[in-house]
Order: C-alpha cells, then structure tokens, then sequence
C-alpha cells in the first residue's frame, strides 16, 4: 500500500499511513498449531501438576476431578470467547488482534484501554516466558532420569545435578542452560514467516504424537499398584508419604460443587492453561484465504486439544497412577516439600516408576513433550512483535520498533527487545538481586509468582473482549456490518463477560480485598508486605507505567499536530 498523507487547515500533518509490511504467509494447519503451540507448554507430561496450583481441594463427581470440570466449563464458555474473536477478526484482518478491536470499537477511551490491554498482555506473555524456560530445562533431567530408571546407569540417574546448582536450577549453570535455550529460541523466532510457521507446525506434529503415545500407553501399561510398589525402590518415598501430603496440604477434596470458594480458583488456573488458544487472531493479517474459516479452525480446534488435555486426559492417566499420589505429589512441589526424585508430577516419569521396562516409550514422550514448553516461547516472542507492530502504526511506540523486515516479514527489533527481556527475566531467576521482601525466599523470581503475576496482568485481556463485543453494534455499525454472527455478538459478549468477571472478582479483586483487610488489623503484616509477596506491587507498577506511557504519547503526537482521533477511525494498513 502507497503512502498517503494529507496536510488539514494551519498546515498540521496527519499521520501518514503505509503498508504493514506483512505477507500473507499462514495457512489454516500453521494457524492451528500456532494457537496449540501458544497454550499447550508444559500439559502433555505436567498435566497432573495443575490440580494443586489452586492450592484449593480436588474431589471427585461423575468418574471427573472438580478441576476438569473446571476446565469443561471454562472450555464452554471460551466458546464465545473464539466466536468473538472469529466475527471481529473477519472484518478486521489486523495483527495486533484485540488491542486493533478494543480502540476502535470502545468509544472515546477505546485507545486508552486498548494500549494499557496489550501493554499488560506483552508483560504477561513475558512471565509465561519465563516460566517456560526453566521447565524446559526441568524436563531435560526428567528424560536423564528415565533412563537412569531403565538402565541403571548412574551417570543419568545423577541427571538432576545437570543445570543445577545445589540441587536447584538456578545461578551460573542455571543461566547458562536458560541462555542455551534463549539462543535456540531466537534461532527459531528470527527464520522467515513461512519457515517459522513449517517449524512450529512440524514440531508440534511430534508434540501431539507424544501426546496421544503417552495416553495409550499409560492406559494400556501403568497401573497404580506397580506404580506404588515402586515408588520406593526408584524415589526413596512412598505413596503412604504422598497421600499424607495431600491430606495435610489441604487438596484433598470430596466431591465437587459450583462455589465461590472453590470453583474461581480453579478456573483461574484453566485460563491461565488455556490463554494462547485464540492468538492466531492476533496474527490475521497473515492467514491467508479465508479469515473466518482460518480463525475459527485456529481458534476452536486449540480449544478442543485445551479442554480435552485438561479433563479427560489429565483424569484418566491421574485415575491409572491414583488420584491423591498426585495431588499430594503435586502440592509438595508447589510449596516446596520433598517430590519423588525432587521433580514436579510429570507423568512419563511416573510411568517409568511404575512400568520401568518401557523406559523408550516414556523417553520418547518426555523428549517430545520438551517440544511444547520450548515452542511456546517463539510463539509468544511473535505475538508480542505483531502486538507492537500495532502499537507502530498508531504511533504509540517509534516506527523503527515495529518495522518489519524484509528477509523475515516480521517486527526484527520488537523480537530482539523480547528476547533482550527474556534474557534480563532469566538473570532475575538464577541470582538473589532483587529485595527479598520483593522476591521471598531469597531474592529470585520463583514459577508460583511468575504465575499469578502472569493471571493478574491478563486480566484485561479476558475481560475487554467481551465488552467489544457488546458494544460493536452501537458504537462502530460501520465496522462489524458484515461480521459473521453480527446480531448475536453482544449475547456471547455477555456470556462471556458473567464468566471473565466471575472468575476474577472471585478468585482475584476479593481474595485481594480479603487479605488487604486482614493485613490492616494489629498483628498481620501490613500491606505492602502482602503486595510484595504475591506480585501485586510488580502488576499495579506496570499498570502505572502503561498510563504514564500512554499520556507522554498522547502529549508528543498532539505537540507534533498529530490527529490521533483520524487515525483510531480507521483500521491499521495491510
């Protein structure tokens, strides 16, 4: 698309609007296993690790967990969220996907929250970042292991030493595994559209494959009884100890019932398993033919693997291995208890422990579910380009941020900044630089924070959706007139909104007012103590830094004549 510029009464200039830059380069299969990529992670062989993350009770009703009816509902109700997400990317093919919606679709302070919705999604996405990375390098002992339990050999059965200092994956060799990966993961990030997305479509095939592996062959060969008699041998611990964790951690639960108390935590725990199913949205103005049919396929085909992985999946392998050894497996990994083999609950693990002799089986499946964690992080590294090419073209970042290259067809500066943060974040991780009041124990970011930081930031993210869609059909008719389901937009908006509102005033704003009460009373610790402690100072200084960030924009394009209100009229170029 040529340049175009106009120059209104007093000579003011307009922003002058180019072509984006981008190809359409992905196909219907690549914007599949991209959203897959985007939310699987660590699911195919840490399913289990989830029940506790709540740290609420886990009962049982109807043959299911309460945490894969959890995740059932929540999977229902992200049905509308894909829906949206499909009709508003239909007439609004734009890579940025929700931050393009929001600004134009919200009156008057649609901009506003479109910037402080994407600037908290790019941190969130970061934290995941973060997070993924010391698994990849978890799930590399956790293969060492399972050789060292087939073979015996004592070099990998000291696999827990590698990257770890201390017995822990953290300071010099921590970091140097973290940077070792980093450098894989800007390898993949950097080669050209088309060829990223054949590498995340092709390792992602072998994924899946681990996945359906690992659940045939723990139904067909893992058995409870094995698993318990062994556990002994292989791990110096014993079910007994496990099942005396769950109880006493407080996750072992009886039945299941929709609460307040109970049922939000849980969710919460979903949504943070499932954020990336809808992110092929995010990159429309690459899908080529059919957008609606690209998004949709993209979209809810994630979905069905999301919902699936966490239900049934996790539920029957937790069934062949006994319900309460994981959840008490589980809890001690997440509070920092004893683990078998001082790993969290990783099911090819457990299901060398207990069927030792098909130790390849459960390597294969290790090796390849490594995959998932691993590709994530690209996948995330290239949302967060196409956010920021976004924010390049309405000026809320310089153009030099967003441009794209040539060779890559992708925003080469904002993915070297990403993974120049990633770096920064694994710095943060392996060494005690940060205030322990800030970090506890001992200084370090820690996977349980990195977590629920990464809930809080998304918060936007969840929620504004919905209210584009509600608001559409009043505030811009013009845009969405020929978008698919059009009429019943503002009904899924509203569905989905009860749920995203649900969720987080449960298990979020009121846990948070909760506490922040009790901090005020004589003899708790005070406030800022529990904000610091839980990463809620971190979430609300980002928040802040996104509005100060947004008013200094505001005031320089407005200084430089620039007609912001012209420009959110319109949808971003090509």
């Amino acid at each position: 698309m040529a340049e175009t510029a106009a120059a209104p009464a007093g000579g003011r200039a307009l922003f002058v609007r180019q072509s984006s830059g981008l190809v359409r380069e992905v196909s219907v299969r690549n914007a599949l296993f991209y959203n897959t990529a985007a939310f699987i992670g660590i699911t195919v062989a840490w399913a289990p690790v989830f029940y506790t993350l709540a740290f609420e009770p886990v009962g049982k009703a109807a043959g299911l967990t309460s945490y894969a009816w959890a995740a059932i509902i929540t999977g229902a109700c992200c049905v509308f969220l894909g829906l949206i997400f499909a009709s508003l990317a239909t007439v609004m093919p734009r890579s940025g996907g929700d931050y393009v919606f929001t600004s134009r679709l919200i009156p008057v302070a649609g901009p506003f929250l479109a910037w402080v919705e994407s600037f908290t999604l790019v941190f969130a996405s970061l934290a995941v970042i973060a997070f993924e990375i010391p698994i990849v390098l978890r799930n590399t002992q956790i293969s060492g292991e399972i050789i060292g339990i087939g073979t015996g050999s004592a070099f990998f059965k000291r696999a827990n030493g590698w990257f770890a200092s201390g017995g822990a994956i953290t300071s010099w060799p921590g970091m140097i595994g973290a940077l070792v990966v980093i450098a894989l993961i800007l390898l993949v990030v950097i080669q050209p559209t088309r060829r990223f997305h054949r590498i995340v479509t092709g390792l992602g095939a072998i994924g899946l494959l681990s996945w359906v592996v690992m659940w045939v062959a723990g139904l067909a060969f893992v058995h409870r009884s094995s698993f318990e008699a062994n556990l002994p041998k292989y791990t110096n611990m014993t079910a007994g100890a496990l099942q005396k964790a769950a109880a006493t951690g407080g996750v072992l639960g009886h039945g299941f019932t929709i609460s307040t108390t109970v049922l939000p935590f849980l969710m919460s725990v979903v949504l943070f398993q499932y954020i990336g199913f809808q992110y092929s949205a995010y990159i429309a103005g690459e899908v080529r033919g059919n957008i609606k049919r690209g998004i949709l396929i993209g979209v809810l085909g994630a979905l069905f693997f999301a919902v699936v992985m966490n239900s049934i999946y996790v539920d029957t392998l937790g069934d062949r291995l006994g319900t309460q050894n994981l959840l008490g497996w589980g809890i001690n990994f997440w509070s920092g208890g004893n683990t078998p083999l001082g790993q969290p609950t990783s099911l090819p693990l457990a299901s060398a422990i207990a069927r030792p002799g098909l130790w390849p089986v459960w390597l294969f499946v290790s090796i390849a579910a490594t995959l998932w964690p691993f590709l994530l992080c690209p996948v995330y590294i290239s949302l967060i380009s196409r956010i920021s090419l976004a924010w390049s073209l309405d000026r809320q970042v310089p153009k030099w941020f967003g441009q794209v290259s040539e060779r890559l067809r992708a925003p080469l500066n904002a993915i070297l900044t990403a993974i120049g943060i990633s770096i920064v974040l694994a710095i943060l991780q392996n060494f005690a630089l940060l205030p322990k009041s800030i970090a506890p124990p001992d200084g370090k970011l820690n996977l349980v924070s990195t977590i629920w930081f990464s809930i809080l930031m998304a918060l936007f993210s969840w929620v504004l959706p919905g209210v584009n869609a509600v608001v559409s059909r009043f505030s811009r008719p013009d845009l969405i007139r020929n978008a698919p389901w059009r009429n019943a937009l503002w009904a899924f908006g509203l569905i989905w909104l009860a749920f995203a509102v649900f969720t987080y005033w449960f298990a979020g704003i009121k846990p948070i007012s909760d506490s922040v009460s009790s901090a005020l009373k004589p003899g708790h610790p005070g406030v800022l103590s529990y904000f610091n402690n839980t990463g809620i100072t971190l979430t609300i200084a980002l928040y802040a830094i996104a509005v100060i960030i947004y008013i200094a924009v505001a005031i320089k394009n407005r200084v430089s004549g620039v007609e912001m209100s012209l420009l959110y009229h319109e949808l971003p170029p090509d």
